[in-house]
């Protein structure tokens, strides 16, 4: 079970296909792959400050607003 490289099969041709990924998504130590490129800003000519649309601010509300009901209806 040693030379199983899972999704990337086993063995020899396993470890290189594995190996190949790894470096492309990390960049190899023998100079080749560089690390990748930056990935593209979001930025679509909308220089407004705005946030990040991550979606944190809507799911705090959800939240609180739960927690709020829940001790309405403890104290009914």
């Amino acid at each position: 079970m040693a030379n199983d490289y899972g999704y990337f099969g086993s063995g020899s041709t396993g470890y290189a296909h594995y190996k190949q990924a790894f470096d492309r998504n990390f960049g190899g130590s023998s100079g080749g792959g560089g690390g990748g490129r930056r990935p593209p800003q979001r930025n679509n000519g909308n220089n407004n400050g705005g946030g990040d649309n991550s979606g944190c601010g809507i799911l705090t509300l959800i939240g609180v607003v739960v927690i709020v009901a829940f001790i309405i209806l403890l104290s009914i």
